[in-house]
């Protein structure tokens, strides 16, 4: 949404009567807004996922184990695989993606990553490259989610809250994109929070009460700070039951519910969760570091989605879980080892429009010769052929060669429609 959208918007409402009078009216009903809902989640450092979805039968299996002696998930014992009935398992700390996936509302793609011949094993290149959504230049303008929601037809520019980064920084995929709410704590969201807050808000509405660019940016910003503070956020009561865990992430997700709750047209989500760069005491036997890190991430995303489903919103909502690349299928060294940096890797999709329970993409082997460069699995899969069919077939933006410019020939990875297309390589 342009700059110019949103000051029309300001101006036609009610908004701009003054700071005091500032008012929201939600509609009861939570289906009153229509409009789809994406979740991005990104693992910042390069998440296992060849451990977070290990091989659990055949061949696969067979290599895995020689490859990672001290890091497997072991088949057995207390601390064994989440058994899906299938060639691939959970790691035994993601008991509410196992639920979701046998609920069949989580979707497990495998082999996904850069193209091929655009990998890189920096953080900075890949990360950069994921979420600009141009793996051929990490030096364009605007993310990924910014061309969405500035070519998207879905986004009418009457939205009060259109996009909300539940952390203390915006992401690159929503670079260039200037009406984002960021906040990670709502009791925190205040220029100068004191007992003479009131004032201040009053005197910067004051300085910025002119008709340019920075003085609606502000007169904005000021809104929403009166909107923030009239949500009921203190007592809130999450519905399906859901309870989030009580830490800073789980602290993210929950907010990003309350405020898609509170009908304020939100569009778009962001979060990240890092401390996935495992290169030592990774842990071994399906316990340590990495175990406690899927755990965190688990059970607040089954917190979140618990609460968005049994809220009514499963069908809006869709949430996708990625990483700027996975690590090699090698560990790299004895009982203390960990992963160095990889390419392929897995996504998982969450949602009511999601035929989950299934596995989709290219899992292409773990055998030296089937391993990318000799090292990795193989990224068979773009990782913007996932998230097209989330921006395409979800939220309805057909405009893919805006969202993801150079990307050609796409083809729908079938997770969504009913007609449900397997490419080979699962056992």
């Amino acid at each position: 949404m342009s700059t110019m959208n949103r000051r029309k918007f300001l101006q036609s409402s009610a908004l701009l009567a003054g700071l005091s009078g500032v008012k929201i009216s939600r509609a009861n009903n939570l289906m009153a807004s229509s409009q789809p809902i994406v979740i991005d989640l990104f693992m910042r450092g390069g998440m296992d996922g060849l451990n977070l979805v290990p091989p659990h039968t055949g061949v696969n299996r067979s290599n895995y184990e020689g490859l990672r002696p001290e890091l497997q998930v072991p088949k057995t014992g207390s601390n064994r695989l989440l058994d899906l009935g299938e060639a691939f398992g959970f790691h035994p700390a993601a008991t509410g993606f196992r639920d979701m996936y046998l609920d069949g509302d989580l979707a497990i793609i495998h082999g996904t990553g850069l193209p091929k011949q655009l990998v890189t094993r920096s953080h900075f290149d890949a990360t950069k490259a994921t979420e600009l959504g141009t793996p051929n230049s990490t030096i364009t303008p605007d993310g990924w989610l910014t061309r969405h929601l500035h070519s998207s037809p879905q986004i009418t520019g009457a939205e009060v809250i259109p996009v909300l980064v539940s952390s203390s920084s915006k992401p690159l995929s929503l670079q260039d994109y200037f009406n984002a709410l960021t906040v990670d704590q709502v009791s925190g969201y205040h220029p100068n929070p004191g007992s003479y807050e009131d004032q201040h808000v009053t005197a910067i509405s004051d300085m910025y009460a002119g008709t340019s660019a920075m003085d609606q940016a502000v007169h904005g910003a000021m809104n929403t700070l009166q909107i923030l503070h009239q949500l009921d956020l203190d007592n809130y009561q999450p519905g399906g039951g859901a309870v989030y865990p009580d830490n800073s992430f789980g602290d993210q997700l929950q907010l990003i519910a309350q405020l898609i709750k509170e009908d304020l047209s939100v569009n778009v989500a962001t979060a990240e969760l890092g401390g996935w760069d495992t290169h030592d005491r990774q842990g071994d036997g399906g316990v340590g570091t990495f175990s406690d890190r899927v755990g965190y991430l688990s059970n607040a995303v089954t917190a979140l989605w618990k609460d968005l489903k049994g809220s009514g919103l499963g069908q809006l909502v869709t949430i996708v879980i990625h990483s700027e690349f996975g690590r090699r299928a090698k560990q790299n060294g004895g009982s203390n080892s960990g992963t160095d940096h990889g390419s392929g890797n897995v996504m998982l999709v969450i949602g009511g429009r999601v035929n989950g329970g299934q596995m989709y993409g290219e899992f292409v082997g773990l055998d030296q010769s089937e391993l990318f460069e000799s090292e990795d699995v193989s990224p068979e899969v773009d990782y913007r052929q996932v998230l097209g069919t989330i921006v395409k077939e979800v939220l309805g933006n057909p405009h893919l060669d805006q969202v993801f410019p150079g990307y050609t020939n796409h083809q729908s990875m079938d997770f969504v429609s009913s007609d449900l297309i397997f490419k080979s390589g699962f056992e």
